[in-house]
């Protein structure tokens, strides 16, 4: 049986979906069967960063709704025949039964190593939805104070829901601004947020131009890319050094 893992965040623009995407593709690149889900109701963009842009007929809400079998809406990726996608819903306005969602979480890890769910930022009620269907929960921060606050809130809600691992995952890392005292370092992080890091991923135009163009990053040979296969090793209980960038 696979593993269910939500990525969430306390707010938007922290690199949720970003990561979402590029652990689906280290994953993906390691052999494993992965599906990536966006469960980001009326704002779905993961589509987007897995070069999979339009190319869904049909959604998570047509499988919730019972409108189409679950294979109807897959999408398979153009080079990476391992590496699956349900698009999420345009429907802002949808209400989705949390045990119908969880039962497709289920189901789907019968049939993937790894099932990556693209949480809605924010701690409502499609937060709850995905917390609620997963196995395992990776909390997505900046070392910004806002997204620190953000971030350690959403884990003690989570913490309140349910004992599942829950992990962190610092993104926009700037290691000189953190030396400088610009912004919060690693360890003020880990303190205020109180969750096991998962990994570092660094501030990087690169992500953006990749993100943009549905390219698979962790192919290349970047810091960044290093960073998002390093966790994805993580995820797979290796025990890895962190990304280079951190240790130069």
């Amino acid at each position: 049986m696979g593993t269910v893992i939500s990525i969430v965040s306390g707010k938007g623009g922290v690199g949720k979906t970003t990561l979402c995407a590029n652990l689906a593709f280290a994953l993906a690149l390691e052999g494993h069967s992965v599906i990536a889900l966006d469960g980001d109701m009326g704002l779905k963009n993961l589509d987007i960063h897995l070069g999979l842009e339009s190319k869904a007929s049909f959604d998570l809400l047509d499988i919730l709704e019972e409108r189409c079998p679950v294979g109807q809406a897959v999408v398979v990726h153009d080079t990476l025949p391992n590496l699956h996608m349900i698009s999420g819903s345009e429907d802002y306005t949808a209400s989705v039964d949390k045990r119908a969602m969880r039962r497709l979480c289920r189901w789907l890890a019968d049939h993937y190593e790894y099932v990556l769910i693209d949480a809605p930022a924010g701690v409502g009620e499609g937060f709850r939805n995905v917390v609620f269907s997963a196995q395992r929960c990776i909390v997505v921060s900046t070392p910004d104070l806002t997204s620190v606050r953000d971030a350690g809130r959403t884990a003690s809600i989570i913490s309140g829901m349910c004992s599942i691992p829950c992990e962190l995952v610092i993104n926009k890392v700037r290691k000189q601004m953190m030396k400088k005292g610009y912004m919060r370092n690693v360890d003020q992080v880990m303190d205020s947020v109180s969750l096991p890091l998962l990994g570092l991923v660094p501030h990087d135009d690169e992500v953006v131009i990749s993100s943009n163009r549905g390219m698979i990053l962790p192919q290349t040979k970047s810091n960044t890319a290093s960073a998002f296969k390093n966790i994805a090793r993580r995820l797979q209980g290796e025990d890895v050094r962190l990304a280079g960038f951190w240790r130069k």
